[in-house]
């Protein structure tokens, strides 16, 4: 029988935004006492709905050490979640703890979103232990603006999207490469990606899902493909080259979208317009064969789609794949803002002590996550995390591929701080909403000349870039394209964000 998705629970984005939150801390040296106060429930709301099982069992690890404290754990499909999350605002019915990771200014953006919406509040301090901050390497002790404001700790961070178990990996369904003859022979270049395509197709599988409904589906093929075939690509915001929106124009750009469009030209790629799980449910079932995502499939394919008979390698480069082949590697930058407390909670000292508790460096969160393969917590030694994992489990072979596909990149959030308060990738993105994104996904689907349909794009999204970080500067911020221009890195090499 071929596997299914295993159903989880989802709400309707319609409904009300629920989640998992908790919130105490026990006497022990790590916060403030658990005490037997009165019966509190939190909410806490996320969309990783393949982790639900586990959250259900943190809420009830953490509730042997806070009796008087229920943690409810929900998710929302990821689509849904962010258009039900403004709605629970509005309608003030917001959880007490959620997540909040697309910020229209980009990443490392998110505080900054949060507090114009008027959605967070600060974590409680005096529940916190006083080396709390310094828990979370590469942080700078959870620094302004990106994690605290005015002398507040507001967020819990997450690994950055391209961390060791982030974005990154090509997943292969093994019994379809092996019907084509291919169980040995991995593609490492385009020509080879190409050939193992056309053996699928013998085999009447498709060789690639990739799932574009909702532009910015598109992120997961382009940040793995892209990320190491130009030097220097950004997912999202101003080229790292020159500053600029020029990004989608540098040649080795076009020259890697446009094999992607060969291969949809071909006929290798799935056809129509599906969401991540019908992508990921085509590669399961054995319709296609390749799948380019994160690291996090390792646990989502066995958890979600119970099928375990997969593989993942590095993506293909044009001539191969590593350092001395790639043209660059993916970018990485430092734990991002993810977790918050929302302005409407009535708990927000308990909210913070479960948020305490989680975040415990050696605690049964840390361990028993990173057990999962779920990914490299920012509170856990990467190290230890590697040994953690178990090695029948695929997300272990994910430490050895990682060095080999990621960098340390530049940050212009952390060359510029006072991007935090600028609105020009805003501004940007207003002219219209994943304009580049839902424009690629058009292109891939029925062709044209790139070149031609992006110039357009490129000139407007330039000038309002331009024209409002001339006015800010005007203003007194200190803002302009060099914030996001690093023209010497070389895109290989770790960058030292100061």
């Amino acid at each position: 029988m071929k596997p299914g998705i295993k159903v989880l629970a989802a709400i309707s984005a319609a409904a009300a935004v629920v989640g998992l939150v908790g919130c105490t801390a026990s006497d022990n040296g790590d916060g403030a006492d658990s005490g037997s106060g009165e019966e509190v429930t939190l909410r806490w709301t996320t969309y990783s709905q393949e982790r639900l099982e586990f959250y259900e069992k943190a809420a009830a690890e953490f509730n042997k050490e806070f009796p008087n404290i229920k943690v409810v754990p929900e998710t929302l499909v990821e689509g849904d979640y962010y258009q039900a999350l403004p709605l629970s605002f509005r309608s003030r019915n917001a959880p007490d703890i959620f997540v909040y990771t697309s910020p229209s200014a980009g990443e490392y953006f998110e505080l900054a979103d949060v507090l114009g919406n008027e959605w967070a509040q600060p974590l409680d301090k005096s529940v916190l232990p006083d080396d709390f901050a310094s828990r979370f390497p590469g942080t700078s002790d959870l620094a302004e603006p990106t994690y605290s404001r005015d002398g507040e700790i507001y967020t819990i961070p997450r690994p950055p999207s391209t961390g060791a178990l982030g974005y990154g990996y090509m997943y292969f369904n093994k019994d379809v490469l092996d019907a084509a003859g291919l169980a040995d022979s991995i593609p490492e270049t385009w020509d080879e990606f190409t050939e193992a395509c056309e053996a699928i197709a013998e085999t009447g599988a498709k060789c690639l899902s990739v799932p574009t409904q909702g532009p910015e589906e598109i992120g997961r093929l382009l940040t793995v493909f892209m990320g190491v075939n130009m030097k220097g690509y950004r997912p999202l915001g101003p080229s790292i080259a020159e500053g600029d929106y020029s990004q989608i124009l540098d040649p080795d750009y076009v020259d890697a979208l446009e094999y992607l469009r060969s291969l949809y030209a071909d006929g290798h790629v799935v056809p129509g317009s599906y969401d991540k799980v019908a992508g990921r449910q085509a590669v399961a079932t054995g319709d296609a064969a390749f799948y380019f995502d994160g690291g996090w499939m390792s646990s989502v394919f066995p958890e979600s789609f119970e099928f375990e008979n997969f593989g993942v390698a590095l993506p293909p480069g044009k001539d191969g794949v590593g350092a001395e082949n790639y043209e660059g590697l993916i970018g990485q930058g430092p734990p991002m803002p993810e977790t918050f407390i929302s302005a409407q909670s009535e708990h927000p000292k308990e909210a913070t002590q479960f948020l305490e508790w989680m975040t415990r460096p050696d605690g049964w969160y840390a361990k028993e996550f990173s057990k999962n393969g779920f990914d490299a917590l920012p509170w856990i030694d990467p190290e230890k995390v590697s040994g953690l994992v178990p090695e029948s489990n695929p997300a272990h072979d994910l430490f050895a591929l990682s060095p080999k596909v990621h960098v340390l990149a530049p940050q212009a959030s952390l060359k510029c701080p006072d991007l935090a308060q600028s609105k020009a990738l805003t501004n940007v993105e207003n002219i219209r909403p994943q304009w580049v994104n839902g424009t690629i996904v058009q292109y891939l689907l029925n062709g044209g000349d790139w070149e031609a349909i992006a110039e357009p794009i490129v000139a407007e999204q330039n000038k309002v870039l331009e024209d409002t970080l001339d006015a800010e500067a005007k203003s007194g911020l200190d803002v302009s394209t060099e914030c996001f221009a690093e023209p010497d890195w070389d895109g290989l090499t770790p960058f030292e964000n100061d």
